[in-house]
């Protein structure tokens, strides 16, 4: 059996619709039909610079996941065929499987849930990799390592923690910020608002959505205290600035992955679905596009590399063009 897909065939050129074998699904996983794939920046950046997958072409993009469960294979007692469910693919693959630009995919069991009722495909496709990424960034012990609130026990009081998130607009850092600071001023004027938001103690924890030059962040973490810088994108400049200045400061790239999330993505996917049904969680803004339309997925994708204001597009792989 085969399915159609829309394929990176090479770095850095147009996408071409393709077909692949479709997979059988592996202990722990199941095949899902998609119905919704909602495309992100990191796909842009695969599609032009091959991040994630780099040579191992051709490659599938679509990392937020959402569809009926077709078949499963064995491990996944708790899912059934028919099961509505969204999930986190992943870039990182060996093979893109688990990607979602094609019409069937493979899911992990652990890395997906049940769609919340009352949400549709679409909704449910807006979640998976900015609530994994930011999840990562605040509770994971190569974030920030805060205790993850996971249960009423775990929660703790942080609320004197100041923690500079840059592109705050962005899906991944939307948060329930004290003061907004617009990083569109000249530098100068943002290091000033900073410091008078902050006081003397300055800031040790700057979380970075947007940035690929972390020169500036890196400047306005406090020389006093150790601090920690955790970005997006990949961070080997940034950890040689730092080394060849001799500064006290820990540079993480996070990474979208269940695999990174290990050893808090399974009671994350546990948690999920009642956040987003208890309204802790809202659903991202998105446009839809019915089937495999090459021109319009491809203008999607290029709004993000073009610095154009973004409403991420949400992809139908069943839908007619």
């Amino acid at each position: 059996m085969t399915h159609q897909a829309i394929l990176v065939e090479e770095i850095g050129k147009p996408m071409v619709l393709g077909s692949r074998q479709t997979p059988q699904p592996q202990p722990g996983q199941f095949l899902v039909r998609v119905q919704s794939t909602m495309l992100l920046p990191h796909d842009t950046y695969g599609r032009d610079g091959g991040l994630f997958f780099g040579d191992r072409l051709p490659f599938v993009i679509g990392t937020n996941i959402s569809g009926i469960i077709e078949s499963l294979g064995p491990n996944t007692a708790s899912f059934q065929v028919g099961d509505r469910v969204f999930g986190l693919g992943n870039p990182a693959s060996l093979t893109p499987e688990f990607s979602g630009l094609q019409e069937y995919a493979l899911l992990e069991a652990e890395a997906c849930a049940k769609i919340p009722n009352g949400f549709s495909f679409d909704q449910a496709a807006t979640f998976p990799v900015n609530v994994i990424t930011s999840i990562g960034a605040l509770f994971h012990p190569l974030g920030f390592g805060f205790s993850a609130p996971f249960h009423e026990s775990d929660k703790t009081d942080e609320k004197d923690t100041s923690i500079l998130i840059i592109g705050g607009g962005s899906n991944v850092g939307k948060y329930g910020a004290t003061h907004v600071v617009d990083r569109h001023a000249s530098e100068f004027e943002i290091a000033s608002q900073i410091q008078s938001i902050v006081g003397e103690d300055g800031l040790d924890k700057i979380y970075d959505c947007v940035s690929w030059d972390h020169t500036f962040p890196i400047g306005l973490l406090s020389t006093k205290t150790p601090g920690a810088l955790l970005v997006l994108h990949p961070s080997q400049e940034a950890e040689k600035f730092v080394k060849e200045k001799g500064l006290d400061v820990r540079v993480q790239f996070i990474v979208g992955t269940s695999e990174f999330l290990q050893p808090l993505t399974k009671q994350v996917w546990e948690c999920l679905p009642g956040w987003i049904e208890e309204g802790k969680l809202a659903v991202a803004n998105y446009k839809t596009i019915e089937g495999f339309n090459l021109k319009v997925i491809e203008e999607g994708l290029d709004s993000y590399r073009d610095g154009k204001p973004v409403t991420p597009v949400v992809v139908h792989p069943w839908g007619e063009v």
